[in-house]
């Protein structure tokens, strides 16, 4: 941590980098205020100011939720929103969420996405973990991928975390979870309606 950042200053960063990791968005400042144990939300909005000025964040004035953290200091891998380890889910890029330091040696087109379900519990990735996909990567048969589907009728994607196999002129998304079902997909209505956006090359998970 730069010695130019106070104690409560730290202390501040510190909540808004874990709270983005956890919720995917940034904490108002009355959230940080109660997490700090600072009463004033004038105190801490004073403290934000600082840490702008020092560089380490960007105020997005008129949101209630609008502190970017610096993509310099995190280390520069895109958070991009959540993936569903479940059902499939709306999927949306996260506009407020800068970058997350997973790696300094990851490049290219690599991204990083909050799980949201425990269909991959099995294979050891748990809701919350961060996983890293690169969408360049070559998918083979029991890859875990990022697969969307496309929604003719509202021109939304649905997108979700599971091991690919290509087999009997189907596709098998297969969860990570004994109690769940996979999902089937007939290899047509594949090639119409669905698409592997990245193949999951790294999993991080903070150990506390």
């Amino acid at each position: 941590m730069d010695s130019r950042v106070s104690e409560p200053q730290q202390k501040i960063l510190k909540f808004i980098i874990e709270y983005n990791r956890l919720e995917g968005c940034s904490p108002t400042n009355r959230e940080i205020g109660e997490a700090v144990s600072m009463s004033s939300t004038g105190h801490v909005a004073h403290h934000l100011v600082a840490l702008e000025k020092k560089g380490l964040i960007t105020l997005i004035h008129g949101k209630s939720r609008g502190i970017r953290v610096n993509e310099r200091y995190l280390g520069g891998l895109r958070l991009v929103g959540a993936i569903a380890a479940g059902a499939p889910l709306d999927y949306f890029p996260d506009t407020e969420q800068e970058s997350v330091d997973l790696n300094a040696n990851i490049v290219g087109h690599t991204y990083a996405l909050v799980v949201r379900g425990n269909s991959m519990i099995e294979d050891h990735i748990t809701s919350g973990d961060l996983v890293v996909i690169d969408p360049d990567a070559v998918v083979d048969n029991g890859d875990i991928v990022v697969a969307t589907r496309v929604d003719s009728e509202t021109d939304g994607s649905a997108a979700t975390l599971k091991r690919i196999y290509r087999e009997n002129g189907q596709v098998r998304l297969q969860p990570a979870n004994s109690e769940m079902s996979p999902i089937i997909v007939p290899a047509v209505t594949w090639d119409r309606e669905w698409k592997v956006q990245g193949k999951v090359i790294a999993v991080h998970r903070r150990c506390s």
